[in-house]
């Protein structure tokens, strides 16, 4: 039952039917029997969204991310439509994970006239039900009905698929975006080459596995035609996409240097611990059986390797970011359950139908059918154990999640007195989306008004320049800032030792209005007086320039070159009046 075993088996019914389509008339893709397929895979991610999860909750703390894209998707309609067609985020990560999720979701929100984020969950578990529908109607077309059935059921049951897809996150429209890719290929190659292309922007390993893709079907014959539309169609939408980021970003291909370059390099990651260097053989062995399958599937290249390679090619990406480089600090005991893993369970089901519906068969003779399905029938009924730890990691959420909930409506309640609504809320470094989306949701503040302390004068700055060293110029970056962007609520971490000095300074400016213990917050009224235009703008070129005229290094006052030399030359023209 080895994988050259399957591989060569569907070489002989390539070559026993002329390379056809099997036997069977496969069904269209849109038809009642898809229809109802559908209405089958919906039913139990809607039922676990409003039935079992809380609708709001999307994971606090376990799937943040879901209201991390939520964010950067509601910024973009509230901020970035207005400076043109651009994403807009508090983190700075806009173009991080793509384009394509916070654009469909911007038209969601202009659609139903709602920015809440179970349409972020709807539309998840909408593209989860499409994989679903794809995953029958490719398991039918290059192997058989039974497999079809088992790969589905499982697919359309799991916990982990039901759980993913209703979360919230990319990767199901990544998935069923590839899986259409394939499934339109064989005739349909201009919208096979726009569904890769648009996967690629909604998820960054798509820009490994669309292009693998699209390389991969020149190993097949075809027409010149064919390979023609397909390639207008992947590189009209990847040159499309890329022409966009490096407007935006100076880097065309930023999605995938951040995610993998960076990612894999370990610039974001944290120290490894002693359980992840443990599991990290593990995968190391994954990756290698992965990796076997793929280049298996290579030399082979039946009928379905388009399929199989997708499927070995998105475990081998997995498993060796996890094995092979620093992404392994991303691996904690219930990473398991999570995104990550659940196209990998999938495909790893598929392969086991095909072994007790294609190979068994083979071996055994019809009568090893009974065994297959009642093998299969186990298997996705002990799936569902897996129910236990997934509710009780997600159970842990509820309450880090009602902190967020009362933390947004407290901090809204303060803003929304009238001598503070009509400035701005100066938001602590954005780690806490939930709390955005708590400040709107439940605050019914707009975001327009928000302020992101990522951006403050610090970030321009070189690293180490410290209000304490330089409390001129850094102070008046600060007062230009507040000003400028009409800050009326500061909210204050306690970890920035630059904020509290400043306001230390200064205890005119600031009023303490409130304080969130949970996250060690100071929420300070702002009264800061407003500098000239044209002093803000010198002390920005002071502070390129290495500091202002009268700053301290060490509790010693300095002078930077700049300011040197204009105090030199100031008195040598003194000198020079006194003289004549």
């Amino acid at each position: 039952m080895s994988l050259a075993r399957v591989l060569a088996d569907e070489d002989e019914e390539d070559r026993q039917g002329g390379g056809s389509s099997p036997a069977h008339a496969p069904l269209a893709l849109w038809s009642w029997w898809t229809l109802g397929l559908l209405l089958v895979a919906l039913a139990p991610r809607l039922i676990y969204l409003f039935g079992i999860s809380n609708p709001e909750n999307a994971g606090d703390g376990l799937y943040t991310d879901v209201y991390q894209h939520w964010q950067i998707a509601y910024l973009t309609k509230e901020i970035g439509l207005s400076h043109g067609l651009r994403l807009w985020d508090l983190k700075g990560v806009e173009y991080f994970w793509g384009t394509l999720h916070p654009i469909v979701l911007v038209i969601l929100f202009f659609v139903t006239g709602s920015t809440d984020i179970v349409l972020a969950r709807i539309q998840s578990l909408a593209f989860g039900s499409l994989s679903v529908v794809l995953i029958f109607h490719l398991c039918r077309r290059y192997w058989n009905l039974p497999v079809a059935v088992v790969a589905t059921a499982f697919a359309t049951f799991a916990p982990t698929s039901v759980f993913n897809d209703a979360s919230g996150m990319l990767e199901p429209m990544g998935v069923s975006l590839s899986l259409l890719g394939i499934w339109l290929l064989p005739k349909r190659s201009l919208g096979a080459g726009i569904a890769w292309g648009l996967a690629t922007a909604a998820r960054p390993e798509a820009w490994l596995s669309s292009s693998g893709l699209v390389l991969a079907s020149f190993l097949r014959r075809g027409t010149v035609r064919r390979w023609f539309l397909m390639l207008l169609g992947f590189g009209s939408v990847m040159a499309a996409q890329m022409a966009f980021l490096n407007a935006r970003t100076g880097n065309p291909i930023y999605p995938l240097y951040w995610n993998f370059l960076a990612n894999a390099a370990g610039q974001w990651m944290k120290p490894l611990v002693a359980s992840q260097q443990s599991a990290r053989p593990w995968f190391i062995v994954l990756w290698a059986i992965a990796t076997a399958g793929l280049l298996m599937t290579l030399w082979r290249r039946p009928r379905s390797y388009l399929l199989l390679l997708y499927g070995f090619g998105s475990c081998a990406l997995v498993f060796g970011l996890l094995g092979l480089t620093a992404f392994i600090t991303e691996w904690y005991p219930w990473r398991w359950m999570m995104w990550i893993l659940a196209f990998p369970y999938d495909f790893a089901v598929l392969l086991v139908a095909i072994g007790l519906f294609v190979i068994l068969p083979r071996y055994l003779g019809k009568g090893s059918r009974w065994v297959a399905w009642l093998t299969a029938g186990v298997l996705l009924a002990g799936t569902q154990l897996t129910w236990i730890p997934i509710e009780t990691a997600y159970t842990s959420t509820a309450s880090p999640w009602n902190t967020d909930v009362a933390t947004g409506r407290y901090i809204a309640s303060i803003f929304g007195q009238p001598d503070y609504r009509g400035g701005a809320l100066n938001l602590p470094p954005p780690d806490h989306p939930e709390v955005t989306y708590s400040l709107v949701h439940y605050g019914g503040l707009d975001g327009r008004h928000f302020i992101s302390q990522l951006y403050d004068p610090f970030y321009y700055l070189p690293p180490g320049y410290h209000y304490a060293a330089h409390p001129v110029t850094a102070g008046t970056l600060l007062r230009c800032w507040l000003s400028t962007t009409k800050t009326s609520i500061f909210v204050m971490p306690d970890d920035r030792a630059d904020y509290l000095a400043f306001a230390a300074d200064h205890p005119a400016w600031f009023e303490m209005v409130g304080r969130v213990a949970a996250y060690g917050w100071t929420i300070e009224a702002v009264h800061i007086p407003a500098p000239s235009p044209q002093t803000c703008a010198q002390v920005a070129l002071d502070a390129r320039a290495g500091g202002s005229p009268f700053d301290f290094v060490d509790g010693h006052l300095t002078l930077p070159i700049a300011a040197v030399h204009r105090l030199s030359e100031a008195g040598a023209a003194l000198q020079m009046a006194v003289a004549g």
